[in-house]
């Protein structure tokens, strides 16, 4: 059987797979594709739009719906031709916004393969298995009318792939996902990673664990709807899958997939993970984090092993001590303080690549149970307060929640406090954006910061837009326009509210 695996991009609490990220999805499905004796292609969405509607590039801004082609694109017409199944990853739970790509939706994919003759057998996988929204500030709902164009639905399919041919895709199975039997899949599907878009200018994001180790979880969160409890993949087993990949050519590595990175164990086996790791890196950086967990020891070890740039992403979500307990999140506004200062102590002046060696960020999420204007005064206040001690941030990341059925916020009030502040929303992050962010940003690469190795990707006009390879990197703009995929160095010459302008050097 030959299948396909339609990428269109995903977006979650824990993983990213939006390029230049390739994420695990596509990775351990071709793995056990290959694992249960069959073939596959791999094709992103922006090669089925511009295949349907035979769009080019052209202008002065670069179309970004159709800019992250696969390997196979030139081949698309035959592929779909010979495809007996087509498994479509999708689904977007943290919205983002992204400077070089745009994830397909449920929606447009069907209306992508209604304009295709050939019909194959259709099966959706990923977050949009358990509903997706790629937009805050609304009830995400399981949009049962796409659901049931699709000839299946099955959450986790790489667990479950060799039941489901077993019994000819009739209905999904009931398989616990288990890391014995990722260890043997996530290695074979490494070498996916040739087809994807920008090859070898990307980052391979690495799964470290599944679940939550708090036994209360977050209002908003889904990984306790998916994962009943936490399970921690093996050292050997995540380095096995950095080797076969770097084996590919990858050379940059996110440890993204984890609700915390600081609760994967102990200071030394955080060690001798990263220790593994960092042999077959360029880039190492990681993502999540519990501010509640960061350690001075953690934190050491994590400054000495991971590469320029690294970030640990608070998910703080608010600094109102109401919210926090209504919530139940994670950390108190004290905990995080901490916890900045402590990644500053370790991360803030080291400096390889022209950005500090190790900064933490923070998300903060409106509409949550229990806001009022109070919570906005709080979050401005701890902020404040960070920026006048002369502690880096690497950035604030700010948006409204997306309720996910099954959540204990959607069980309690929905998007009751959503429609409540709404008229308040822009302005209050417009407030931390205007104050915070942009004083926040010159101390953190003031004007002649030199950044190395930016990586050029879009056009907007006359200005060319890059970043480099990494958890968040700082997008530069460049007023010209310069060839696109290359690296350059840059001297910043001035700010804006969240990106910087640069000259090449």
């Amino acid at each position: 059987m030959l299948f396909t695996i339609l990428d269109c991009y995903t977006d979650e609490p824990a993983g990213l797979g939006v390029p230049p990220y390739i994420g695990t999805y596509a990775r351990y499905i071709a793995g056990a594709v290959l694992d249960a004796g069959h073939n596959y292609n791999y094709i992103t969405i922006d090669d089925l739009r511009k295949f349907v509607s035979k769009k080019e590039q052209k202008g002065m801004k670069t179309d970004i719906k159709i800019r992250n082609l696969s390997g196979n694109f030139p081949n698309l017409g035959k592929i779909l031709n010979k495809t007996d199944s087509l498994i479509i990853i999708a689904g977007v739970h943290t919205p983002g916004k992204y400077l070089g790509a745009v994830p397909g939706t449920t929606k447009e994919v069907i209306g992508l393969l209604n304009k295709i003759k050939k019909k194959f057998f259709t099966i959706l996988t990923g977050p949009a298995a358990y509903g997706s929204g790629l937009y805050g500030g609304r009830v995400a709902r399981a949009i049962e009318k796409d659901l049931q164009k699709f000839d299946l639905v099955v959450p986790e399919i790489e667990y479950k792939l060799k039941d489901l041919l077993a019994n000819n895709f009739e209905a999904d199975v009931s398989v616990a996902p288990n890391y014995d039997d990722l260890r043997k899949i996530a290695v074979l599907g490494a070498e996916v990673a040739r087809q994807f878009p920008s090859y070898p200018n990307i980052i391979a994001e690495i799964e470290t664990s599944r679940g939550c180790p708090r036994k209360v979880h977050c209002s908003f969160c889904t990984e306790a709807i998916k994962f009943c409890a936490m399970e921690k993949r093996g050292i050997n087993d995540i380095t096995d899958e950095v080797k076969a990949l770097h084996n590919q050519g990858v050379t940059n590595f996110r440890l993204g997939k984890q609700s915390c990175f600081y609760s994967y164990g102990s200071a030394d086996d955080i060690k001798n993970l990263l220790k593994e790791c960092r042999r077959y890196a360029a880039v190492l950086h990681i993502d999540n984090a519990n501010p509640a967990m960061v350690t001075e020891e953690k934190t050491k070890v994590i400054a000495d092993y991971c590469t320029a740039g690294n970030v640990a992403a608070f998910g703080v979500e608010s600094f109102d001590k109401d919210v926090i307990k209504k919530n139940k999140l994670n950390s108190t506004p004290e905990q995080v303080y901490n916890a900045v200062k402590i990644i500053n102590k370790y991360g803030a002046k080291c400096r390889e690549n022209g950005m500090p060696k190790f900064l933490p960020g923070i998300n903060l999420i409106y509409g949550l149970i229990g806001e009022s204007r109070k919570t906005h005064e709080e979050n401005f206040k701890w902020l404040k307060k960070i920026l006048d001690d002369n502690l880096l941030l690497r950035r604030i990341n700010i948006r409204q929640v997306v309720v996910f059925p099954g959540t204990l916020l959607a069980n309690e009030c929905g998007d009751k406090f959503i429609k409540k502040n709404k008229r308040y929303y822009w302005k209050w992050r417009n407030e931390i954006r205007q104050k915070i962010d942009s004083p926040m940003l010159k101390k953190l690469v003031p004007v002649g910061t030199v950044l190395r190795n930016v990586f050029t990707e879009i056009y907007d006009g006359k200005t060319t837009f890059g970043r480099q390879i990494g958890a968040y990197p700082l997008i530069v703009g460049i007023k010209k326009r310069i060839p696109l995929g290359k690296y350059i160095d840059v001297r910043i010459t001035g700010h804006m509210l969240r990106s910087v302008i640069g000259e090449v050097l």
